[in-house]
């Protein structure tokens, strides 16, 4: 689930599905609930900033009918989403994937709904007017956005810390996690990923991504301002759901 500065992600496609098994176990409830009055006649779902197409399969399984449009500029983790979509027909079918930035993407007109997972954050301030009118003028009136608050959601150090372990065939694999503060703005997040053999360390990789922390108040005050409103808030998965007002101000 990336967007601008898609180049960090070339580092962390080998291990972010792996990695990403305890966060769509969180996700994916809220997210399938946050969906389920989607009409699929008003016309495609916009994934942005599909990543490997964890977030694509999870719209897709929930909305069987749906056509999707996965937006994905880093071609390394495109080429896992493609892998996905290959080993799935009726995935391919239904999926087109664009190998663009999502500022830089066309967007189909009346969309049935747009989701963002993991994607605002990256873009500044400056940039997220830009954001949130382009989601606005793409949904078809009285359809709806689904947009993730990355945490922490404020600028504020976040000390190095093990998010998950896990283990594939005789190794294993653990994320770890930090945040400096780049400014009163930004963070630049650093992605250790280590593998071990027992206490061996055989291979670490890290990735870093600058991003923009806003907290939910803020992206409300910003979508309203494009015209979406706040109806549904999930706070223990961060993701809140904007409709896009019949009639805009």
């Amino acid at each position: 689930m990336a967007d601008p500065g898609h180049d960090s992600y070339a580092a962390a496609a080998e291990f972010y599905d792996l990695m990403a098994t305890p966060y769509v176990a969180q996700v994916e409830p809220a997210l399938n609930a946050l969906l389920d009055d989607v009409d699929t006649v008003l016309g495609p779902i916009v994934d942005i900033g599909a990543g490997t197409g964890l977030s694509t399969v999870m719209i897709a399984d929930a909305l069987p009918e749906a056509k999707l449009v996965a937006v994905e500029p880093a071609s390394a983790m495109r080429a896992v989403l493609m892998s996905r979509l290959a080993a799935r027909k009726d995935l391919r079918e239904r999926i087109t994937v664009l190998p663009h930035g999502f500022l830089d993407t066309g967007m189909p007109n009346k969309c049935a709904a747009v989701v963002a997972l993991g994607v605002i954050g990256h873009f500044d301030a400056t940039a997220r007017p830009k954001v949130w009118s382009t989601i606005a003028s793409a949904l078809a009136p009285g359809a709806g956005a689904v947009v993730e608050v990355q945490r922490p959601g404020r600028v504020a150090e976040v000390a190095e810390r093990r998010y998950t372990r896990t283990h594939a065939g005789e190794l294993r694999y653990e994320g770890w996690s930090a945040a400096q503060v780049i400014d009163t703005e930004s963070l630049l997040w650093r992605m250790t990923y280590r593998v071990y053999r027992d206490q061996l360390l055989l291979q670490e990789t890290v990735a870093e991504h600058l991003v923009w922390p806003a907290d939910p108040d803020r992206l409300t005050d910003e979508a309203d301002a494009a015209g979406l409103r706040l109806t549904r808030a999930d706070s223990e998965s961060g993701l809140l759901r904007f409709i896009k007002e019949r009639t805009h101000r």
